[in-house]
């Protein structure tokens, strides 16, 4: 059972706060290249229709752990799939939270070096990124709730900055709509699915909610579908402005967007997102890393989060330097997409069967 308040609570809002900003980090600056090099002008069905089936994937995932109000990640999985099972599913997903930290800490390593500090060493940045991570993440998941409440709010204002370059847009680019064709739009799904990735921290977080209450399956699909309708403005905008041909060959297509349009008071209107964008992947990276720290510790149950936000410190920085270039940082970013499917599709689906066959029966509270 959780002991109130004995690694730290957090709020419903701020757990919908919380799926919000675990998504909205690195995946939206390349989000529609990847897509569009599938789907082309219609990538932005693709990420629509992956919205919507993550929000029903959440909906499922929440309705069965809302059914164990009292138990931690480690205690209903063992309910329902055997305890062995359980011990072994979260120790896995201890690993992959915390080889996707690393990974994001190298891709914001990368974005800073090439846009504020190209002559640091990227040993340099990434120790500064991990010393500020454990600086976040040290003091429990409430202060990581709280942190992140404040990022998202105040980056909500720059989601207005999708508009101004719309006037150079042309709605050509977005026609004829649904020509590239079922099969190719169903093959977008899968690089957009990546963008959305971490929302499966839910399975972490929610025991941890300090007032749990029937609203919290309809708000987590709002704050899932919060992010599909700005994915897919921020993508179909793109297409509009650049056709997709254009935009298969920019790295960070969202950023070159932005520097369509001069702005009167801020002359490089990039710089100027690509330093706040800097805080939203610092949030990103602060949950997936206490996630993956709470995982470790309800499987070896010591006492204190903490210990192992120090324990795996030296461990995300040496793994955020081992890449040697982008292209190997692309290359494990694959890998973590396909465990991302795992945790964040089937591992979903399965508690939802297992709960419908015998969970039920095991259920030991059902008041929410």
């Amino acid at each position: 059972m959780i002991s109130k308040f004995k690694d730290g609570e957090i709020t419903s809002f701020q757990s919908y706060i919380m799926i919000i900003s675990i998504m909205v980090g690195t995946g939206v600056l390349g989000l529609a290249r990847s897509v569009a090099e599938i789907a082309k002008q219609d990538a932005w069905i693709s990420v629509l229709v992956n919205g919507i089936g993550i929000s029903i994937i959440i909906a499922f995932t929440i309705f069965v752990i809302s059914k164990f109000p009292q138990l931690t990640f480690i205690q209903y999985m063992s309910l329902l799939l055997t305890k062995p099972l359980a011990y072994l599913v979260v120790f896995a997903y201890g690993i992959y939270a915390i080889f996707t930290t690393s990974l994001i800490i190298r891709f914001l390593c990368e974005m800073v070096g090439t846009w504020f500090l190209p002559r640091t060493p990227l040993t340099v940045i990434s120790f500064i990124i991990v010393a500020t991570l454990v600086y976040i993440t040290k003091d429990g998941l409430t202060f990581v709730g709280r942190f992140n409440e404040i990022i998202v709010l105040a980056i909500i204002p720059f989601i207005f900055l999708i508009f101004p370059s719309l006037s150079e847009a042309s709605l050509i680019n977005l026609k004829p709509i649904g020509d590239s064709g079922i099969h190719s739009i169903i093959k977008g799904i899968p690089p957009s699915f990546y963008a959305f990735g971490g929302y499966e921290v839910i399975l972490i977080i929610y025991p941890f909610i300090s007032n749990k209450n029937k609203m919290n399956i309809r708000y987590s699909m709002l704050a899932i579908l919060f992010v599909t309708v700005l994915y897919t403005s921020i993508v179909a905008s793109q297409i509009a402005l650049f056709g997709y041909q254009e935009i298969t060959e920019i790295l960070y297509s969202f950023i070159n967007y932005l520097d369509v349009i001069d702005f009167p008071i801020i002359e490089r209107i990039e710089i100027f997102f690509t330093f706040f964008w800097t805080f939203a992947v610092i949030g990103t990276l602060s949950i997936q890393f206490i996630a993956g720290c709470i995982a470790f510790q309800s499987v070896f149950k010591t006492k204190k989060t903490n210990t192992f936000v120090y324990l795996f410190t030296p461990i995300i920085y040496i793994l955020s330097l081992l890449p040697e270039n982008s292209v190997k940082v692309a290359e494990y970013s694959e890998i973590v997409g396909k465990a991302n499917v795992c945790f964040g599709i089937f591992l979903p689906i399965i508690l939802f069967i297992m709960y419908l066959i015998w969970g039920r029966k095991k259920a030991y509270d059902k008041t929410i």
